[in-house]
């Protein structure tokens, strides 16, 4: 799994455009989509048998330390007067979210209206 976020120094994410800075931001929720993927198929693992509580205990830890990180890189992005484009691109993503879910949740309710 990968818990990279974006480097504000390294990638000079302050001397990028703004529309550079949504590509790298969009790419990065693209991975965090990712992650929540091989998150789940753990989860199925340790349903049969594969994987073990420790390996998910592990996850959630790396979860947890990922979640220390993102707090200091947003105050960063505020530091550096970036952070209203970062949130631009999370509203963007929030409302792409939710039309995944509303589909998601409309297709579970026709499936089960239909096996009734």
């Amino acid at each position: 799994m990968n818990y990279k976020l974006p480097d504000i120094g390294a990638d000079d994410l302050n001397l990028k455009s703004e529309n550079e800075r949504i590509i790298i931001y969009r790419k990065f929720f693209a991975e965090m989509r990712l992650n929540r993927l091989h998150y789940h198929n753990f989860l199925l693992k340790l349903f049969l048998g594969t994987n073990n509580q420790e390996e998910i205990r592990s996850l959630i830890q790396s979860n947890i330390i990922f979640l220390d990180k993102t707090l200091i890189w947003i105050n960063r992005l505020k530091e550096n007067g970036i952070y209203e484009g970062f949130k631009k691109a999370c509203t963007e993503e929030m409302d792409a979210i939710e039309k995944i879910i509303q589909t998601y949740e409309n297709r579970m309710n026709k499936g089960y209206e239909i096996n009734k």
